[in-house]
């Protein structure tokens, strides 16, 4: 089952000026003329992925704090979301209620985004089940959620385990074990830690708050970023 949607983040003008506009702080930075105007209008029908950071990027995993400190303090205005305009949330989820397998990065990824030249990876979203199980002291301790944080050579990779219980499913996993739902945000900007506790909270939200999409038999509830507390390996 395969919805269709508009092309995540797109804006209809949006496109650059000059590079000053590119590096601006904020959209209305940077006026431009009636040529202007039609250049722009060029620029987006050759490329129709260019695309501003907002908070509808990626279906709004994005909140506007997190947008506003990625322009605000590393630059981050023109961003590339190179995805099919398909949900594939829904895609993933629909997989996931039938079989408790670890996905491969590559195969779970519901949002990837490019700088401006479509080379350089800023942000990638993977989810799957496991390969880890939830803490059992987390559980003990009422808690649904697990956050943790590493830094990696080329950036900062920081991850949330979800006790989304599916007995039905535990079973068929490789260990008898029920595995954790597992979102892991590769951060090669270097965005606070509250920034991409948001990011990974807004994401598994998709999942598990939305029609029920991993059917969790269990409540789940996300702590507000600002009141996380990062396991750092």
């Amino acid at each position: 089952m395969t919805m269709r949607i508009p092309l995540l983040g797109e804006v209809p003008s949006g496109a650059v000026t000059s590079l000053a506009c590119l590096l601006a702080f904020t959209v209305t930075a940077c006026g431009g003329s009636d040529s202007d105007s039609k250049r722009r209008d060029e620029e987006q029908s050759k490329n129709p992925y260019l695309t501003q950071l907002s908070e509808k990027t990626c279906l709004g995993i994005f909140d506007e704090e997190t947008v506003a400190e990625a322009k605000r303090h590393h630059g981050l205005k023109k961003v590339v979301v190179p995805r099919d305009g398909e949900d594939f949330a829904i895609k993933i989820s629909l997989g996931m209620n039938k079989e408790m397998t670890s996905f491969k990065p590559e195969a779970g990824s519901p949002c990837g985004i490019l700088d401006d030249s479509g080379r350089k990876k800023l942000f990638r979203i993977t989810v799957n089940w496991g390969p880890k199980s939830f803490p059992t002291t987390d559980r003990k301790s009422g808690k649904s959620t697990s956050y943790s944080v590493r830094n990696t050579g080329d950036g900062k990779l920081t991850e949330l385990l979800v006790d989304c219980q599916r007995p039905d499913l535990a079973e068929k996993s490789k260990d008898k074990k029920m595995l954790a739902f597992q979102v892991t945000l590769f951060d090669n900007v270097g965005l606070s830690d509250r920034a991409d506790i948001s990011i990974l909270t807004k994401s598994a939200q998709r999942f598990t708050d939305l029609e029920d999409r991993l059917s969790c038999k269990n409540k789940v509830t996300y702590p507000a970023p600002d009141k996380v507390t990062l396991d750092t390996h």
